[in-house]
């Protein structure tokens, strides 16, 4: 029996939460009678860039839709994990797609257009049938410079998904396990990214460690189909794998190994958006580099997935760091204001899907952190050869002086 058959089971047709984005909000102010579940909406637009009418905000809190207001917010996904929003087992339904990696935890997510949405808002319920599905196993441990981008775009690159976008997929495996949980939202991120919107995760106790503070609602453990046929399911030996990068040619798609790209210069960096760039993101980040000045020929932005990590980033003094060695940091909202605007300056390198689609590169943090202090794309453990040989010259030069 499938992951989604059993939780589709437990579920008996109930939604246990709707988050609608700030482009519904006029259209559901107007029609909407009043909200018969749970609904929120997040705002993560620039304050200067927020055209969110505060008449149509008071009118949907009447009708009892909760807001998060701009500016002390970020991502919506990383936002309704770190409030508890998404439990392993529970069903959400959105109209915003950024939502989708919440199926990490354990969610399942539906993405709806704004007419099935204010009928689910009215009725408070939903007809869901249970969707097709494709097992894929994650086995062995990554490598020291692998991350979800790469286990994503090496799945999309290898192995022949089904052409049934609508297809789910359903991930576990030890591989799973292995992966910490900043590195499975972005391997959710990318493949949604990428257009593989329906994903269900295995949930274990990573997962139910972070939502332990989170939530006193009551999570699910199911269990793969130890059965499947062996033509519905992938899997993929972890260890295999290399830093993947993505790019457009000729407005199609194009992914291989980050050597396909060895050497190219880059122009601008982007690190976060909406692949939500937790903690650990930046924390790995900069233990690859080791706190070194970045190239000044590069911009080199970060945008922390919310004001959370934000603030951690300022707690522990890593955001001053961040800055004195030189990167910007932006919020994550402006990552759509980014992608609005065509790159004039060279190549945009970046680990948001939106910055492949808008023309640029799509690689993993760590290719990114490496990139800003090479200027060009580099793969990090050439990086890291880089800076060993740095170091013993420096050592040796400390050596003779004494």
């Amino acid at each position: 029996m499938t992951m989604i058959h059993q939780l589709l089971e437990t579920a008996k047709g109930k939604v246990d939460q709707v988050i609608l984005n700030t482009h519904n909000i006029k259209y559901f102010a107007k029609d909407l009678s009043s909200a018969k579940i749970p609904a929120l909406i997040i705002n993560n637009r620039l304050p200067i860039d927020d055209t969110v009418d505060m008449k149509d905000i008071q009118v949907l809190r009447t009708k009892g839709v909760e807001y998060y207001p701009s500016g002390r917010t970020g991502m919506p996904a990383l936002v309704s994990a770190e409030d508890g929003l998404a439990l392993p087992g529970s069903v959400l339904a959105t109209t915003d797609k950024n939502l989708l990696e919440l199926s990490v935890l354990g969610t399942y997510v539906l993405l709806l257009d704004e007419k099935k949405m204010l009928s689910l808002l009215e009725n408070g319920n939903l007809d869901n049938p249970e969707p097709k599905t494709m097992n894929i196993v994650l086995q062995g441990k990554p490598g020291e410079w692998i991350g979800g981008t790469d286990i994503a775009l090496y799945l999309i690159n290898y192995f022949k998904l089904p052409e049934d976008k609508n297809t789910l997929l359903e991930i576990h495996g030890e591989g799973l396990n292995a992966l910490p949980l900043n590195e499975r939202f972005n391997l959710a991120r990318t493949l949604i990214g990428l257009g593989y919107d329906h994903l269900l995760f295995q949930v274990d106790d990573t997962v139910m460690a972070f939502l332990q503070d989170r939530s006193e609602g009551e999570g699910h453990y199911y269990f793969p189909d130890e059965e499947a046929n062996i033509n519905s399911t992938i899997k993929i030996e972890l260890q295999k794998i290399h830093p993947m990068i993505a790019w457009k040619e000729k407005d199609a798609i194009k992914i291989g190994p980050i050597t396909d790209k060895d050497g190219h210069e880059t122009a601008q960096i982007f690190i976060g958006g909406d692949t939500s760039c937790r903690y650990a993101d930046i924390q790995a980040g900069l233990k690859l580099i080791r706190y070194t000045p970045l190239a000044d020929t590069v911009t080199s932005c970060i945008m922390p997935g919310s004001q959370l990590v934000n603030g951690d980033l300022l707690d522990m003094g890593v955001a001053g760091i961040l800055t004195e060695i030189g990167f910007d940091l932006l919020p994550s909202s402006f990552l759509e204001l980014l992608v609005s605007h065509p790159d004039t300056r060279g190549s945009r390198l970046g680990t948001s899907a939106q910055i492949l689609h808008s023309g640029g590169i799509l690689a993993n943090a760590l290719s990114c952190f490496s990139a800003a202090m090479t200027g060009k794309i580099t793969h990090p453990l050439e990086l890291e050869s880089i800076l060993k040989q740095e170091e013993e010259v420096e050592h040796e030069h400390e050596h003779e002086h004494k």
